[in-house]
């Protein structure tokens, strides 16, 4: 098998991207009026499948660790975090420069707004100090990275004993607080006393999806027939198909988060196992393109529904219907993205030559 191949997984890379675009669709609809259906209604829920997933490569990480000794813990914490935020920063430092000086335009942001918005390029929106909105889905990647602080360090220490004692109990208790005091998890900037709810979310949906790591691990295990996996590909399937109807129903944050948490989970478990009949049809590089798209699609839709609904007085076929509206929303953004993607690259190779003039590297 490819190292490529080894990195990634097909099957959690195709919905890693089809639920960025429900996100996508679903902002869409927070930030225009228009009198029509509105699909993807509640489709907030996919947030929950990026913490379980990314809960679940935390687990992975942090399990196959090797040789740790416990004074190091910080250390390797520090070098785990590190090297996330290596990868995720680049994004976000680009969408920001981006979407600033749009928004100090359409949402005629002043001295003060601009000063606030440095929360957002230290990754603290999740902190309570957010003022300013110009990356607000960003607060996911602030409640992600600080519970990954947590969270790394206590499963290096503790090993096993975490995934079956701390992350049950974490789970149990926080899945049951959030639903039974905010109703569900639509809403991440509600004030907890001394966090926003983003972050519970986060914690206890990273600490399920360790555990499913672990049941994941014990399902590879598992010498199925093709029938068997044929079975297991139908419930993967059903599973993450059916939340994209489920978030249509009427009310169906306050019916049913816990149910789709539930049923993303089952799926996200079996497509990690790699026993399904697909899984081998959906490695391939258009799939990993699709999913290395999903971050600065995710970072970049607000300024672009904002900029359209700007506009959308201006140019009529822009606010004559939703679907016209997140075609081009979705289009826009696509194209944006992988001009980042590209601008990245270069502004990389300019580092490295910079770099060089004022430090000097190790012959």
């Amino acid at each position: 098998m490819k190292d490529e191949e080894i990195r990634h997984n097909g099957t959690i890379a195709l919905w890693k991207f089809i639920y960025c675009i429900m996100i996508i669709i679903y902002h869409t609809s927070l930030h225009i009026e228009l009198n029509a259906r509105v699909d993807f209604k509640y489709g907030a829920i996919g947030v929950e499948f990026f913490f379980l997933v990314s809960g679940y490569l935390l687990g992975k990480k942090a399990l196959n660790y090797k040789n740790v000794e416990k004074q190091n813990l910080g250390e390797e914490t520090y070098f785990y975090l590190k090297n996330k935020i290596k990868k995720i920063y680049p994004f976000i430092f680009i969408t920001y420069a981006t979407a600033l000086p749009i928004f100090i335009v359409i949402r005629n942001y002043k001295k003060y707004n601009i000063i606030a918005s440095i929360w957002e390029l230290l990754l603290m929106q999740s902190s309570g100090l957010y003022k300013t909105h110009i990356i607000a889905v960003a607060w996911y990647i602030s409640a992600m990275l600080l519970c990954m602080l947590i969270i790394y360090p206590l499963i290096l220490k503790y090993r096993k004993n975490f995934v079956y004692i701390i992350a049950p109990i974490t789970v149990f208790f926080l899945w049951g607080y959030i639903i039974r005091v905010y109703g569900n998890f639509t809403n991440p900037w509600e004030w907890t006393g001394f966090t926003i709810v983003g972050v519970l979310r986060a914690f206890f949906e990273m600490s399920f999806g360790v555990i499913l790591y672990e049941i994941s691990e014990r399902i590879r295990k598992i010498n199925f027939t093709k029938l068997g996996m044929v079975l297991l590909n139908l419930i993967e399937s059903i599973g993450f198909i059916s939340i994209l109807f489920i978030v249509n129903i009427n009310n169906a944050n306050n019916k049913y988060d816990s149910i789709m948490m539930l049923i993303l989970a089952i799926s996200i478990m079996i497509a990690f196992s790699e026993k399904t009949i697909s899984q081998k049809y959906l490695n391939n590089k258009f799939i990993y393109f699709m999913e290395k798209i999903s971050l600065p699609m995710y970072l970049n839709q607000i300024w672009i529904i904002d900029l359209l609904r700007y506009f959308s007085e201006r140019i009529s076929i822009l606010n004559s219907n939703f679907y016209i509206f997140c075609v081009i929303v979705i289009c826009m953004d696509f194209i944006v993205s992988i001009l980042d993607i590209y601008v990245i690259k270069l502004m990389k190779k300019m580092y490295v030559k910079v770099k060089k003039l004022f430090i000097k590297t190790d012959t």
